[in-house]
């Protein structure tokens, strides 16, 4: 399996600027990268970019508060 890049979006959540690589499988549908921090790329596949995004839009804000508490109870 070797995905094609077809594009880079940026999601906006608690004030920081989220890159999302989005990449074209071998069966079509799209997988979109999340580039939280490194090691820290939650993956998300769709049938089309707009609807990965969309996904990603509405659970982001979610997404980023559960990996914030995960981090703070690892360190507590």
């Amino acid at each position: 399996m070797n995905p094609q890049l077809i594009g880079v979006r940026h999601l906006e959540s608690e004030g920081r600027r989220i890159p999302v690589l989005l990449f074209r499988n071998d069966s079509g549908s799209v997988t979109a990268r999340c580039l939280i921090k490194r090691g820290d790329t939650p993956i998300f596949d769709g049938p089309t970019p707009e609807a990965v995004l969309e996904l990603l839009a509405g659970v982001i804000d979610d997404l980023l508060l559960a990996r914030s508490a995960i981090a703070t109870s690892a360190t507590g």
